[in-house]
């Protein structure tokens, strides 16, 4: 009995069963992927949709998430509800690593989802919506594409308003936020982590609210890979113009007049 046990922990115990059977056609399964800035409860809000301490977690600057890390849970029941599995992504602003390498290592939470992605939970923290949050999902926008948004669910952290909506469309909520976010996003929800078992009700109501909304639609493995390509040129494309700029501003005197995401940037010699 004992050696029975060992092998069934072994083979990842409760969660490793409802894989395999997801895997067999006995469940359906869905992807939950977390983004979001380091440090505003990404991770946290990860554990309380599965229901436990899943993923590591981390209050600094530096995201505990190198890459990207994988729970699952089961949501309506073992035998005949849904599998989720959950993909919590390395923080966005980690200070610790350089942008084009938080870049790569944000994508590759792909290999893991090839069927497509039901929804994306952008965490922040509840307060401020600082210029960290505003490019934070710049980035996000700019490595996932544009059709990643609308499956994706704001989620408010250290957040018990019950009035979330009106105070969002009110002009309590910062204007970026209200005039150009929330109407390219799925939706926003909040949650205390700290109240996990509302935390998680409120979280899987928001998701199942998003996926029946979609009609089951997906965000496919395919429309990343466009998008960083799209990312891939325009950075390719600015650095190009930098050099050209640099190449003429030694052919001449006066000012150096650079073109960067289409706004005109001037440097003194």
């Amino acid at each position: 009995m004992a050696e029975f046990t060992d092998q069934f922990a072994e083979n990842g115990g409760i969660s490793g069963l409802m894989e395999a059977l997801a895997m067999h056609g006995g469940l359906q399964q869905r992807v939950c992927v977390v983004v979001g800035v380091t440090g505003d409860g990404k991770s946290t809000t990860g554990n309380t949709l599965c229901g436990r301490d899943a993923f590591e977690t981390s209050t600094g600057l530096c995201s505990k998430t190198r890459g990207h890390a994988i729970g699952t849970y089961t949501a309506g029941g073992s035998l005949h509800g849904t599998l989720w599995r959950v993909i919590d992504t390395i923080g966005f602003e980690d200070s610790c690593l350089p942008q084009d390498e938080v870049a790569r290592l944000f994508g590759a939470f792909a290999d893991d989802c090839m069927d497509g992605v039901d929804a994306f939970l952008f965490v922040v923290k509840w307060g401020r919506f600082k210029p960290e949050h505003e490019r934070a999902l710049d980035a996000f926008a700019s490595n996932a594409g544009e059709d990643a948004l609308r499956h994706t669910l704001l989620v408010f952290t250290h957040c018990d308003v019950d009035n979330l909506d009106a105070i969002l469309a009110s002009d309590a909520a910062p204007k970026s936020l209200r005039e150009r976010w929330l109407p390219r996003l799925a939706g926003a929800v909040g949650v205390d982590n700290e109240q996990r078992l509302v935390a998680r009700a409120r979280l899987q109501t928001a998701l199942d609210g998003l996926v029946a909304r979609l009609g089951d639609a997906r965000y496919s493995h395919d429309a990343l890979r466009e998008a960083q390509k799209r990312r891939d040129a325009a950075r390719e494309a600015d650095r190009e113009a930098f050099r050209a700029a640099v190449l003429d501003w030694r052919k001449r005197d006066g000012p150096l007049v650079v073109e960067r995401f289409g706004e005109p940037v001037r440097r003194d010699k």
